[in-house]
């Protein structure tokens, strides 16, 4: 399925679902039972990886994207968005 197909079926935009596939935000409470009926799914088969050996040995939910620095366009300014936790350059 393509995230156009997903996003159609959910009624959210495919930039959503590629910022949920990429690590980028979470589903929150509203987005997941959209998620889970659109894949025919429960909620519970969504986040029960205990058959997927593959992805519980590479280290599962574990990985995320990483988080760069962020420029944010103010009138015509470029302005460095700090992420908490991360060390400025």
């Amino acid at each position: 399925m393509s995230q156009q197909q997903l996003a159609e079926l959910c009624e959210l935009s495919v930039d959503q679902i590629a910022n949920i596939e990429r690590g980028k935000n979470f589903a929150g409470k509203s987005t997941i039972p959209l998620l889970a009926d659109a894949l025919r799914a429960t909620q519970q088969e969504l986040f029960d990886f205990s058959g997927n050996d593959d992805f519980v040995k590479s280290g599962g939910m574990k990985w995320r994207a990483s988080r760069k620095q962020n420029v944010l366009h103010v009138r015509n300014r470029k302005v460095a968005v700090p992420i908490p936790g991360q060390r400025q350059q």
